[in-house]
């Protein structure tokens, strides 16, 4: 099923890239270029990690745990951001790092991380900037110019039955690593909060999801 949600996200991403600029009276190889050039654009976005704080040997060792629990390399880099929020970004060389808010409780990192790293080991990150990072960066920027939503929403939509699917198998395979993922994602479900609800499952149906698997 995820193949198929890939291949229908990246031809959705496609023709919004390129058939805006082509209903607008560009030509058909105009309207290829622009659309070249927003994959590039989102290709080099993913990979960008955010400026972060240099990651205490406490965490680096969190994420060595995590990582070999998913059957990973460790990460190429960690990086603590600030709040709560975790994630994995595409580094060079075929790795990854991964980003930790200093929220999240010491007892809930590895199993935190180990679903941002699940998104590496099934491929989720060479994809990204073909199906959901689109959406996902146009949803950030709409934070900071809030026209960008109204951009953002068709890509969203599009893209969230790709995200859901890869969200609920992240979460499979890190109850599958991690016994207590499933209480650990209910214990942080009210601080994860609604961020990206137009692209990402819900936390009910994660929880409910986590819930049915660990049994």
């Amino acid at each position: 099923m995820i193949p198929l949600l890939r291949g229908a996200s990246l031809v959705a991403n496609f023709a919004l890239f390129a058939g805006v600029p082509y209903l607008a009276g560009l030509p058909v190889a105009g309207a290829v270029a622009v659309a070249a050039s927003c994959f590039l654009a989102s290709w080099w976005r993913c990979g960008c990690a955010p400026a972060g704080e240099p990651a205490s040997g406490e965490l680096l060792a969190a994420a060595a745990e995590a990582a070999s629990r998913m059957g990973a390399p460790p990460p190429a880099y960690v990086r603590v951001l600030p709040g709560w929020t975790a994630g994995v970004v595409r580094a060079p060389r075929r790795s990854y790092g991964v980003l930790l808010g200093d929220d999240v409780a010491a007892e809930h990192r590895v199993a935190v991380l180990a679903h941002e790293i699940a998104h590496f080991t099934t491929g989720d990150l060479a994809w990204e900037p073909f199906t959901d990072g689109p959406a996902r960066h146009l949803l950030g920027l709409s934070r900071k110019v809030p026209p960008c939503v109204v951009i953002a929403c068709p890509f969203a939509l599009l893209g969230a039955p790709l995200a859901r699917a890869t969200e609920l198998r992240a979460d499979r395979l890190a109850s599958d690593a991690v016994s207590s993922y499933p209480a650990i994602l209910r214990q942080v479900a009210d601080k994860m909060g609604v961020r990206g609800s137009l692209l990402y499952p819900s936390l009910a149906s994660r929880i409910r999801h986590s819930a049915r698997i660990s049994k």
